[in-house]
């Protein structure tokens, strides 16, 4: 069920709703407000707390995305993001399932043995983002508080490690993706600890008659994702493609996606995304095939400054993919305000955006203003306008946009899948 504020004269008692599902107190200052602080234990429906993680109160934002302190043995680690906070749960505990492996007396032998061989762990050539967060900005909001100021992104390409060769040679770095696909994790995970697990768990590999499926039906039940897609059986190539042909493939499917040059080659440089998020960009987009335009929101995917950033982007794209496929189809995608907006086979214009808690901030009023006064500049201006996003919003935000005569769909899931 999700909330769909559809005129202003519904608001009245939605926004009563919304105030109860939230429970939260709004500073208003003029015609803006400040974000709500939220209770973790509310947002998270009781999940706040859990085996090697504990989500600290309150949850802040920034208008756009819930911004959320999350401590684990490592310390305080800043998240931002609904998306990014389901994954790096599902991450610990993947992390805290393998951890489990060491109660078994025959899996510690397989470790033993396999240490003993020459085979080196690579090393995450992520910096570590453990830290204690003082900002209240998130990623997404300055990139939308820069949208009026035309700065290009700088990305940098990001290097390999010679230990790879050892673990392509031992079958170690097949038998790593394949624990991690397993475990429905991306095998190039940004977060250390588990990267730095998967690679001592599947060392095991290596030594004596060990294999995956043997690790796995050790594991605690639940932890085992189906994975398995119909789709140009997307798990089989993410197990059995080296890096380098994964990045090959990703790049021909964009291709095939009417991806310009440029861009793809901007996607590859991209340090924010993992090897498999830019294959699931591509894959998503290739979904799309009657929309004209993609390159557009390939385009600004591939313009992430942050991690937070590239994972909202990543999330949009599945997003759209899914309100193609299930809601209503597209057309063509549009680039308004600086913003790709998807035009409806039908003539209504579609904004789909994995956005959390919106309020009504001034950089959100400076963003949604310009997108409705772009929208409107249009040669041939939407008849119509769904707003559909996968969190909540105030009941000034709600008021607002439905004053700009926009339908609004709040509480969207994200369909189910890697991306979170």
């Amino acid at each position: 069920m999700h909330s769909l504020f559809k005129v202003p004269v519904w608001f009245a008692g939605l926004a009563a709703g919304a105030v109860a599902t939230v429970g939260v107190s709004l500073a208003l200052t003029g015609q803006y407000e400040t974000p709500p602080e939220q209770d973790p234990a509310v947002v998270l429906h009781g999940k706040d707390q859990g085996p090697g993680y504990a989500v600290l109160a309150p949850v802040r934002g920034d208008g756009f995305l819930r911004i959320y302190q999350l401590q684990t043995d490592l310390g305080v680690e800043r998240v931002e993001g609904d998306g990014l906070l389901k994954l790096r749960l599902a991450e610990i505990a993947a992390l805290v399932g393998l951890e489990s492996l060491k109660n078994d007396a025959s899996f510690v032998d397989g470790l033993k043995q396999a240490a003993m061989k020459p085979v080196e762990f690579v090393e995450s050539t992520v910096t570590d983002p453990v830290g204690t967060a003082k900002s209240t900005v998130t990623g997404v909001g300055r990139m939308f508080g820069r949208l009026t100021k035309g700065v290009e992104s700088v990305v940098s390409g990001k290097g390999g490690s010679p230990a790879d060769l050892a673990k392509a040679i031992t079958g170690q770095a097949r038998a790593r993706r394949e624990l991690a696909v397993d475990l429905g994790m991306d095998p190039y995970t940004f977060y250390r600890p588990l990267s730095e697990k998967l690679d001592e768990t599947a060392s095991v590999t290596t030594a004596g008659n060990w294999t995956v499926t043997a690790i796995t039906s050790l594991l605690p039940g639940g932890l085992i994702v189906n994975t398995a897609r119909t789709a140009d059986n997307f798990r089989t190539m993410i197990v059995d493609s080296s890096p380098a042909e994964l990045e090959q493939r990703t790049a021909e499917t964009l291709r095939k996606a009417g991806v310009s040059e440029v861009t793809i080659g901007k996607i590859a440089a991209n340090p924010f995304f993992t090897e498999g998020e830019k294959a699931v960009i591509a894959y998503q987009l290739l979904a799309m095939p009657g929309v004209q335009d993609l390159d557009i929101v390939a385009a600004k995917a591939a313009e992430a400054e942050s991690r937070e950033v590239a994972y909202f982007q990543l999330r949009r794209v599945v997003l759209l993919e899914t309100y193609n496929r299930t809601v209503s189809g597209l057309g063509q995608i549009k680039l308004v305000s600086g913003i790709p907006v998807a035009i409806r086979r039908d003539g209504l214009a579609a904004i789909v955006m994995p956005l959390d808690m919106v309020a009504w901030t001034q950089t959100v009023a400076q963003a949604f203003s310009a997108m409705h006064e772009g929208l409107g500049s249009l040669p041939f201006p939407p008849s119509g306008v769904d707003f559909l996003i996968t969190g909540d919003l105030t009941p000034m935000a709600a008021e607002r946009l439905a004053s700009f005569g926009w339908s609004i769909t709040g509480s969207y899931p994200m369909p189910a899948g890697p991306v979170h």
